[in-house]
């Protein structure tokens, strides 16, 4: 557990300590194709909020079968988390379980984290709000879908 935390410490430190690209001194670089830090501490932390979502789905899939933690977005034209996990475009994307019965189990709400995870002891990582439903309005980031 210490190694893997000393990982993702490792990880998350590095994304922070990349020097800007004008500290580069590359004036030939074309900046529209370098990260910054920024967006790399982005999808690192949304990696983070998919892989917690998937491990809360599993763990409330009570009934058997694949489950899969499928992300959505609100705006003004929402779709449910019911019409997420009955999408045919969702489920085309694993062959293997595509032509299976597909099912909302329940929606829930990723909080990412306010600063990087270092791994000590007493902190708060991820906060999850569970909905116990499949609607959710505009509340749920994550929909908890399973395949039987």
């Amino acid at each position: 557990m210490k190694f893997l935390a000393f990982i993702t410490f490792s990880l998350v430190i590095t994304c922070f300590a990349l020097p800007a690209i004008d500290e580069l001194g590359l004036e030939e670089v074309d900046k529209e194709q370098v990260r910054t830090k920024r967006e790399i501490a982005r999808d690192i932390n949304s990696l983070n909020d998919h892989q917690t979502a998937q491990a809360v789905c599993t763990a409330l899939n009570t009934g058997g079968g694949w489950t899969f933690a499928v992300k959505r977005s609100c705006g003004s034209q929402y779709v449910d988390c019911d019409a997420v996990c009955a999408l045919q475009s969702v489920h085309d994307q694993d062959a293997q379980t595509a032509g299976e019965t597909w099912s909302c189990i329940n929606s829930i709400h990723v909080y990412g984290l306010k600063e990087p995870f270092t791994g000590d002891t007493y902190k708060l990582a991820y906060k999850v709000y569970r909905y116990n439903s499949c609607g959710g309005g505009c509340g749920p980031n994550f929909c908890c879908c399973r395949a039987i």
